[in-house]
């Protein structure tokens, strides 16, 4: 699912999963994680952005007590939401 595309050609997708994910989000953090993931289309490395260990391309951005997992391609040209979660112990596959 394409979400959107910033104008520094960073394209910003979002898997299905993380679509649904995100209507598990509380009504009163809602905007504040909404608002990061379109932030992610124009700074794809933000301060507080953690890569994973041993998952290339992973990173995890905390945004209250819910966190944005995404992956950046290599090339630094498309980002996709892989998944919306609540706290950090979650396993990625």
């Amino acid at each position: 699912m394409r979400v959107a595309e910033s104008s520094t050609k960073l394209e910003l997708a979002m898997t299905y999963s993380a679509y649904r994910e995100m209507e598990l989000v509380p009504c009163s953090v809602a905007e504040d994680v909404s608002q990061a993931i379109l932030d992610l289309a124009e700074n794809p490395q933000p301060e507080g952005a953690v890569m994973l260990e041993d998952a290339k391309g992973c990173y995890y951005l905390a945004v209250d007590a819910w966190y944005i997992l995404y992956h950046l391609t290599e090339d630094y040209d498309c980002l996709t939401v892989l998944g919306v979660l609540e706290g950090a112990q979650h396993t990625v596959h």
